[in-house]
């Protein structure tokens, strides 16, 4: 069965997809800046006044930050479900999908929790922006260094241990084509060797906004943001964490199937043969 989209959902034409790349990258980068003055200048000092450990106060800047791009923008919105499967008090390992840039945009707007991600080791390098990343407790690594996957390892388990929830996209990097790739173990044995519930978090829309290997905004979108029920690894030995794996990586792909179904028989979809 083939779908119709309506023309508020079909991609941009080219000048249309410039001017709304245009546009939104300029205002991602002047919102930027200021969440990252105001990180270096405010928060981060308030931040190791009140709770150095944890970096709460930085983090909820960048939630704010996140919020206000999706907010500004006229092309893009935000749906969180699952919302009544987080307890207060408890951090989580979060694993998502990952299907484009803006993953990190929509998880941060969507959860609340006080959380650190692992990026690449050349974002710490931009001036302001990487410095205010690296005042909010997230943590670089270099996927080509063995040395710094160790290391950034070690500064998850810190982070763990002031329970302060991580989000990993165990896929590695960026789906190319929106599906749900193989799972690397790390993840799973960390949250199981930290006495620490899996969070499975399944994100959609971002991908078909901003498809990996591009920087053209190509569509209107929902970013989807799905909160799954959290579980616990604490009894799963080595010879069983594959299987609990996988087990967490098919509940995603299903609940991802789902979502794009639901989605695709809203009103303004139409389907023909």
């Amino acid at each position: 069965m083939r779908l119709m989209k309506t023309a508020r959902e079909k991609p941009f034409g080219f000048w249309e997809s410039l001017f709304y790349s245009c546009v939104l990258w300029g205002v991602t980068i002047v919102l930027t800046f200021l969440a990252a003055i105001t990180d270096l200048l405010i928060f981060f000092p308030l931040s190791l006044l009140f709770d150095p450990g944890t970096r709460r106060i930085v983090h909820q800047n960048s939630i704010r930050w996140s919020r206000t791009i999706i907010a500004l923008s006229s092309i893009w919105k935000l749906e969180v479900t699952g919302k009544e499967h987080l307890q207060k008090g408890k951090h989580y390992i979060v694993v998502a999908n990952h299907q484009s840039m803006l993953d990190i945009l929509a998880v941060c707007a969507a959860l609340p929790l006080n959380f650190k991600f692992l990026a690449k080791r050349e974002l710490f390098q931009i001036p302001f922006m990487g410095w205010a990343m690296a005042s909010a407790g997230y943590v670089p690594v270099d996927r080509a260094s063995h040395k710094s996957g160790r290391e950034a390892a070690r500064r998850i388990k810190l982070v763990l241990q002031r329970n302060v929830s991580v989000l990993l996209f165990p896929e590695g990097t960026r789906s190319p084509d929106g599906k749900i790739h193989a799972y690397k173990m790390g993840a799973f044995k960390l949250a199981r060797d930290n006495k620490v519930e899996i969070l499975p978090i399944v994100i959609d829309g971002t991908g078909q906004a901003l498809p990996k290997k591009s920087w053209f905004i190509r569509k209107r979108s929902t970013f989807v943001v799905s909160i799954g029920r959290p579980v616990s690894l604490d009894d799963f030995a080595d010879a069983s964490m594959d299987e609990a794996k996988e087990k967490i990586r098919h509940e995603m792909i299903g609940r991802l199937e789902r979502l794009r179904h639901s989605r695709s028989h809203e009103p303004g979809v139409q389907s023909h043969e």
